[in-house]
């Protein structure tokens, strides 16, 4: 699968509030009715004291994903999108702060196996929720080359992630030019959840993250527009 990600930084002059608002809708109204997106998530940047400095670099990511990396790259010249986002997304985003990352994505952890959580945890499934807690993980390009690990997805599991994907870059899209050396998602179904899964193995989650070098990390609640 085919993973868009738009890095949106807020309008300077805009508050976080209205931000997000006017994301949801107008924006993500109008964005839902794009064809070609298999899904369309927006995931709204919040502040964590798990965290440190830099989580919000980014105020949100639209990720709608796609089946190849032509229809992720001809996304913006669809008309839908060229009369009805393109002059919304001024109101509203820093635009020229904005950065496109087209990756595929690799999912190491679709859920979690038998014993390793409870059994109402292995139901949980992102796909059919329409949020979720959704830890973002960009990997600059002066980070680690090796930011993807053989123990990934036990380290992931350690701090209570039902789902883990490492994306990495579209040659098809950026052949050496891509913004970022990969992206790493993990998603828990609530903020308890990811709070008492990263206190519960810190160690996990700081080796995991550190992996990647320098890189921007982030929180969201992820909104399901698009299944």
């Amino acid at each position: 699968m085919i993973r868009f990600f738009a890095l949106l930084p807020r309008r300077p002059d805009i508050d976080r509030q209205r931000f997000h608002d006017h994301w949801r809708h107008p924006h993500g109204t109008m964005g839902r009715q794009i064809p070609g997106m298999l899904t369309y998530v927006q995931g709204h940047q919040f502040d964590t004291d798990r965290l440190g400095p830099g989580q919000d670099k980014y105020d949100g990511v639209a990720m709608p994903s796609f089946d190849s990396p032509k229809d992720a790259a001809a996304l913006v010249n669809e008309p839908l999108f060229v009369d009805n986002i393109r002059p919304d997304e001024p109101l509203f985003q820093d635009l020229p702060n904005v950065i496109f990352f087209i990756t595929e994505e690799d999912v190491i952890v679709s859920r979690p196996p038998m014993g390793a959580v409870s059994d109402v945890d292995r139901q949980w499934d992102v796909l059919e929720r329409p949020t979720s807690i959704h830890l973002l993980q960009f990997v600059h390009l002066d980070g680690n080359p090796g930011w993807v690990g053989a123990d990934d997805a036990e380290l992931g599991l350690r701090i209570g992630a039902l789902r883990h994907a490492v994306n990495r870059p579209s040659a098809e899209v950026h052949g050496d030019g891509a913004p970022f050396l990969g992206a790493r998602q993990l998603w828990w179904p609530t903020l308890t959840a990811f709070q008492d899964g990263v206190d519960a193995d810190r160690a996990a989650f700081d080796g995991l993250l550190a992996q990647a070098g320098q890189a921007v990390t982030m929180l969201a609640v992820s909104e399901r527009f698009v299944r």
